[in-house]
């Protein structure tokens, strides 16, 4: 039996996907697998009352303790009795303990909790209050923690600051000699793995720390270390490290299923058709062992309900990457634009595009509903291609299936606002896409296949059909003025004050070696800088001698788009920009041309009354009147047009009437939710 494994840490409340992918590869060639997630093992070990027992008992052994240590140590009676009841809330095991959390001193105080302003819940928001004061009580725990035992920690992560940049592996293996009650835990529940062979997933830096601390300690008791993820993936394609080899046993890349099931038949006695890992004997490329790739995640074996349900946002759209397990599914491997200029375009993972046959996922999907009872599911995709969610909002509506899902996509005119409703039918709740540097020069240079205006008309028929929109961002991109960022902002504040986006995120540009610009960074304006070290080395410095002062918007954008998304500021335009006032109004004026052609019914039976024909959809209804043959020609269409059914808009019967664009029993049954697709 082989063990996969993911170090701490990355989320809690939901497992990261990478070991369930795995594991439905492995059971699928008749392989048994145990999963096993480190990082929600270690939180609920730390945070328990034992584990508190050891945080109190050291933070007595010190002299010198931040302000809320001190509070922290007075009220060490208190945290120890409310720790586990707060855990068990979290997940979901004792709702009833809401109303003491809210309307008692329950809770000890903290720096974060001092801050807790609960006027966005409302009356009734009595669960989500409770939950956003107790994920609050968590952090505080963690911020002590980090600022007293172990600087760390976070609860998303471990020793992240060891593996981001050009990383070296001397400061990696100097902390691995030191011993953290955080690291003695994590000791511990590596030796109650199983298995001669373990997994280890490393999907970001936060992971690599736990992921080498484990390995070391399982080989030095004869198990056999295998480590893959998106960190190796990127970060150590190019590894000249000889020490990594003390930790682990060999390096696997790209989608691990395939070189997982070479090196593990070639171990048990099979022939040896080992690729895309790097040993301590070298490069492995003596076959081409592949797997089918898959889809859908399995997590049989993963203590589903030990995850934490935090809600340590108010904002909606952002609460999605924290608050609910989803279940992982993904539409298509690979990215079917793969031109972005920043991207890892050149890796497999964006590279080869593979697109899933929608039945078979959906058929894996209701088996997942049935293993795990959760009906949410978070597309995992690159960018979902436009016509492969189409399909599968025809397949879920067509199947009856009531499925929450969410995922990433590009804001292209595909996205017509009868698409978008067609995918709200069928339980999209939200979408996250890049409109990045929201400058059109920018966007053509980048090669990102969008332009703002096109952005805000697809965000524009999201938001109509009721799904939730978070853009990424970014600054600081090669020949980007100080100019083009402040008319960025602009571009952004007019796109929430439109109420087209819920929720953005502003990230700074990093030049990393598998993209576009790395391979030609004369045609981009930039100079690269010397990499030096053995270890990581996926980001590259650079200099941009035609861009601005990108250091003076590290604290400005996201202070100005805290304030946008929390509706405040939001008439107040960007001093200094140069966009025209109503550039998001004028966008929106100019709608894309619909280009559908299969017509889709997505509300009830239509149904004959005196007055005419009543249309029911969700809760709206409408009653069409007009002449008996045009409402029998109606009538005919809504019913055969049911999802699934394939009904094209050329091979409708004659319209009775005039022409049936203009036609108003036509336009009436458009409005209700008869969709062109």
């Amino acid at each position: 039996m082989i063990s996969l494994v993911l170090p701490p840490l990355t989320q809690v409340n939901t497992p990261y996907p990478s070991t369930a992918y795995l594991a439905r590869a492995l059971r699928a060639e008749g392989i048994a697998c145990a999963q096993r997630d480190l990082g929600i093992e270690l939180v609920l070990r730390l945070f328990s009352r034992p584990g508190l027992e050891q945080v109190f008992e050291q933070l007595d052994e010190l002299d010198e303790l931040p302000d809320p240590a001190w509070r922290a140590l007075s009220l060490r009676r208190q945290h120890l009795g409310v720790v586990e009841p707060v855990i068990a809330f979290l997940q979901g095991h004792d709702r009833g303990l809401a109303p003491r959390i809210l309307d008692t001193p329950f809770l000890p105080g903290g720096p974060r909790l001092d801050q807790a302003d609960l006027r966005d819940f409302g009356r009734m928001g009595t669960q989500d209050a409770a939950r956003h004061l107790a994920s609050l009580y968590l952090f505080d725990l963690a911020d002590l923690v980090t600022a007293c035992l172990d600087p760390g920690f976070g609860l998303a992560r471990y020793q992240h600051h060891l593996a981001v940049g050009s990383a070296s592996f001397d400061a990696i293996c100097a902390r691995l000699e030191q011993t953290s009650l955080v690291d003695l835990l994590l000791d511990e529940l590596s030796d109650t793995l199983e298995g001669q062979v373990v997994g280890l997933s490393v999907p970001f830096p936060g992971n690599l720390y736990g992921a080498l601390r484990v390995g070391r300690r399982l080989r030095q008791r004869g198990v056999e270390v295998l480590m893959g993820g998106g960190y190796v993936n990127t970060e150590l394609r190019e590894v000249d490290e000889p020490r990594l080899f003390g930790f682990v046993d060999a390096l696997m890349f790209d989608d691990g299923e395939g070189p997982l099931l070479a090196w593990l038949e070639h171990r048990a006695g099979g022939p040896d058709q080992r690729h895309r890992t790097l040993s301590q004997q070298g490069w492995h490329r003596s076959g081409s062992r592949a797997a089918t790739t898959v889809f859908a995640a399995d997590y049989g074996g993963l203590e589903l309900g030990h995850y934490l349900q935090l809600v340590d946002t108010l904002n909606p759209a952002h609460r999605l990457w924290s608050d609910g397990r989803w279940n992982k599914v993904t539409l298509a491997h690979g990215c079917y634009w793969k031109r972005c200029s920043f991207c890892d375009t050149s890796l497999d993972y964006i590279a080869r595009y593979e697109p899933a046959r929608v039945a078979l996922l959906v058929d894996q999907m209701s088996q997942t509903v049935a293993l795990t009872g959760q009906r949410g599911f978070h597309l995992v995709d690159e960018a979902a291609p436009p016509a492969a969610l189409k399909s599968l909002a025809l397949e879920l509506l067509a199947r009856g299936l009531q499925l929450s899902w969410w995922g990433n996509i590009r804001f292209e005119r595909a996205f017509t606002p009868d698409l978008c409703r067609l995918l709200a039918a069928s339980g999209m709740v939200a979408v996250t896409g890049g409109l990045e540097v929201a400058s059109d020069r920018l966007l053509q240079r980048m090669d990102k296949g969008v332009t703002v205006a096109q952005v805000a008309r697809a965000a524009q028929g999201f938001r109509d059909a009721g799904v939730m929109v978070h853009a990424y961002l970014m600054y600081g991109f090669p020949t980007q003025t100080d100019q083009e960022t402040l008319d960025a902002a602009e571009t952004v504040r007019q796109l929430f004050a439109a109420g087209l986006l819920d929720s953005a995120f502003w990230h700074r540009f990093v030049l990393t070696r598998h993209a576009p610009i790395a391979r030609d960074p004369a045609a981009f304006s930039v100079t690269v800088a010397a990499s030096h070290g053995s270890f990581a080395s996926n980001d590259l410095a650079h200099e941009d001698p035609t861009g601005g002062d990108h250091d003076r918007f590290d604290a400005l954008l996201p202070a100005w788009l805290e304030d946008w998304m929390r509706g405040r500021g939001l008439g107040q335009e960007v001093a200094g920009s140069q966009v025209d006032p109503g550039r998001i109004e004028a966008a929106l004026d100019e709608p894309d041309p619909e280009r559908g052609r299969q017509v889709v019914w997505l509300g009830g039976e239509p149904l004959f009354a005196e007055q005419g024909l009543l249309l029911f959809q969700g809760t709206e209804q409408a009653c069409v009147e007009g002449p008996e043959e045009q409402l029998d020609w109606l009538h005919a269409v809504l019913c055969a047009a049911e999802p699934g059914a394939g009904v094209e808009l050329a091979d409708l019967p004659e319209f009775p009437g005039s022409e049936l664009e203009r036609a108003r029993i036509w336009q009436a049954a458009r409005a209700l939710g008869l969709v062109v697709v």
